[in-house]
C-alpha cells in the first residue's frame, strides 16, 4: 500500500464478485482505508458476509440508488457485471452520479478481448489494433472504455485490462479443472501456447496503485503476471487436480477448424423464414391474434382439399424429413475453451510498470499452489472423506 497516499473511501461497484471481493478483502485487511462494498443482490455476497462486510446495494439503472451508495466516498471501483443495459447504461449512470458527488477517481475493469478473440498479432502492447468485433464481450467492454473515456472530463478515470484471472476462488481454472474431469478440454500440440493470466492478488494491486494515477485522458493498461508462461504449465497441475493422467490432445489445424465452424454465422435464406414461418410454435403465436388464426384455418382447409399424400410432400418440402436424432458424443470438447490456445499474443504489462507504478506481487508458481490449496481444501480431496466422495463422483 502506498503509505504516503491521503486516506480513501473506495466503493466497490460489484464488490460481490471474484476481484471485488478479494480487492475489499485486500483494503480490509490493510486497516488503512476504508472499502465500502456495493452489490446488486446478497445471493453471491457470501464471503463478504462472513467477514462482517457493511454491504450496501445499488441498483445501476437506478442513480437516485447509486449516490445514496456512494455519498462520502472519495473513489470508485468498477467491478460490476450484468446484461447489457447494466453494463452500459447501468455505467453510465454511474458515471454521471460520480461526476456530481465529485469522485477523485474511477478504476474501469475492461479486458484484454478488446483486443479481439484471437487478438490481433501487434497488441503485445495497449497501442495494438482493437478488434471488440470478433468477440462477444470484448464488444461490450470496448463499448464501455469508450463511455469511460467520454466521462473523464468530470471523472478522472484509469482503464484496467487484464486477462483470466488466476488464484484462489478463480472460476477460470475452477472450469479448466471441470472441463478436464468430463473430457472437454484437449491441450494442443505440446502446450508450448503462450497463456497469459494475472493472479487476482496482482490485479487488486494493481488497482489500488491505479487509484493515484487516475487521469482526465484515461488509457488501457495491460495487467498481467508479466511471465512467459504456457498452456502446460497451466494444464499440468489442474490435471492432478481433476484426478486424470492423460489428456486429449489436438493440432493446432484441428482447432483452427472447430474454431471458425464455431464462429460462422448462420445464412439466412427465404426458405429458412418459409420454415420458420411454418412451425408449429410460430402458427401457435399466430393464433392467438382473432384475425391471424383465421386465415389460418382456412389455409389449413385449402390445403387438407388435395389430399393427404399432396398434403405431406408440402409438409416436406417446407420443413424438410423430421431430423435424425444424432447420438451423444464420448468426448463432447468445449471448442470455446480449448480454442483459447490460439490467441497466442502475450500482452505485456511494461506500460503498467511505468505508468502506475505496477510490481507484480506472487509468481505464477504462488498463484497456481494458492488455487490447488483452496481447491483441493474447498472440495475435501484431503479429507477423510474424499475416497467415497472420489467414488461418488465417479458414479
Amino acid at each position: 500500500m502506498n503509505e504516503e497516499s491521503v486516506l480513501k473511501k473506495i466503493a466497490i461497484i460489484g464488490a460481490s464478485g471474484f476481484v471485488g471481493t478479494h480487492f475489499y478483502e485486500l483494503i480490509h485487511g490493510s486497516g488503512r482505508d476504508e472499502a465500502i462494498p456495493v452489490i446488486h443482490s446478497s445471493g453471491s455476497a457470501w464471503r463478504l458476509i462472513r467477514g462482517g462486510a457493511p454491504l450496501v446495494s445499488a441498483n445501476l439503472l437506478s442513480k437516485e440508488e447509486i449516490a445514496k451508495a456512494i455519498k462520502g466516498c472519495t473513489h470508485v471501483v468498477n467491478c460490476s457485471r450484468g446484461d447489457d443495459q447494466v453494463m452500459l447504461k447501468g455505467l453510465e449512470n454511474l458515471l454521471e452520479v460520480c461526476a456530481d458527488s465529485k469522485i477523485q477517481g474511477l478504476v474501469h475493469l475492461s479486458s484484454v478481448m478488446v483486443y479481439g478473440d484471437p487478438p490481433s498479432a501487434n497488441s503485445i502492447t495497449e497501442e495494438g489494433t482493437s478488434q471488440p468485433h470478433l468477440s462477444e464481450y470484448g464488444m461490450l467492454k470496448f463499448k464501455q472504455d469508450e463511455i469511460v473515456a467520454k466521462a473523464a472530463k468530470n471523472v478522472p478515470s484509469v482503464i484496467l485490462c487484464p486477462p483470466n484471472i488466476t488464484g484462489p476462488y478463480s472460476p477460470y481454472l475452477t472450469g479448466l479443472v471441470n472441463a478436464i474431469q468430463n473430457e472437454e478440454f484437449a491441450l494442443m500440440g505440446d502446450g508450448s501456447a503462450p497463456c497469459v493470466v494475472v493472479d487476482v492478488d496482482n490485479l487488486c494491486h494493481a488497482i489500488y496503485q491505479a487509484l493515484d494515477y487516475c487521469s482526465s485522458s484515461p488509457q488501457r493498461l495491460f495487467i498481467t503476471d508479466d511471465e512467459l508462461s504456457t498452456w502446460s504449465m497451466i494444464i499440468e497441475p489442474l490435471m492432478e487436480l481433476a484426478g486424470v493422467s492423460e489428456l486429449n490432445s489436438i493440432t493446432e489445424a484441428e482447432l483452427r477448424v472447430l474454431r471458425d465452424n464455431l464462429n460462422r454465422p448462420v445464412k439466412s435464406s427465404f426458405f429458412q423464414s418459409l420454415k420458420h414461418l411454418v412451425s408449429s410454435d410460430v402458427r401457435k403465436a399466430i393464433r392467438k391474434d382473432p384475425m391471424l388464426a383465421k386465415i389460418d384455418i382456412m389455409a389449413r382447409k385449402s390445403v387438407s382439399l388435395v389430399g393427404y399424400r399432396v398434403e405431406d410432400k408440402l409438409r416436406s418440402s417446407i420443413a424438410g424429413h423430421p431430423p435424425v436424432p444424432k447420438l451423444p458424443q464420448d468426448t463432447p470438447l468445449n471448442v470455446g475453451l480449448t480454442a483459447q490456445q490460439l490467441r497466442g499474443v502475450r500482452h505485456t504489462c511494461e506500460k503498467a510498470k511505468n505508468t502506475i507504478g505496477y510490481v507484480p506481487t506472487r509468481s505464477f508458481k504462488q498463484s497456481m499452489d494458492a488455487f490447488s490449496r483452496w481447491y483441493r481444501r474447498h472440495n475435501g480431496l484431503d479429507s477423510d472423506y474424499w475416497p467415497l466422495l472420489k467414488m461418488l463422483w465417479n458414479v
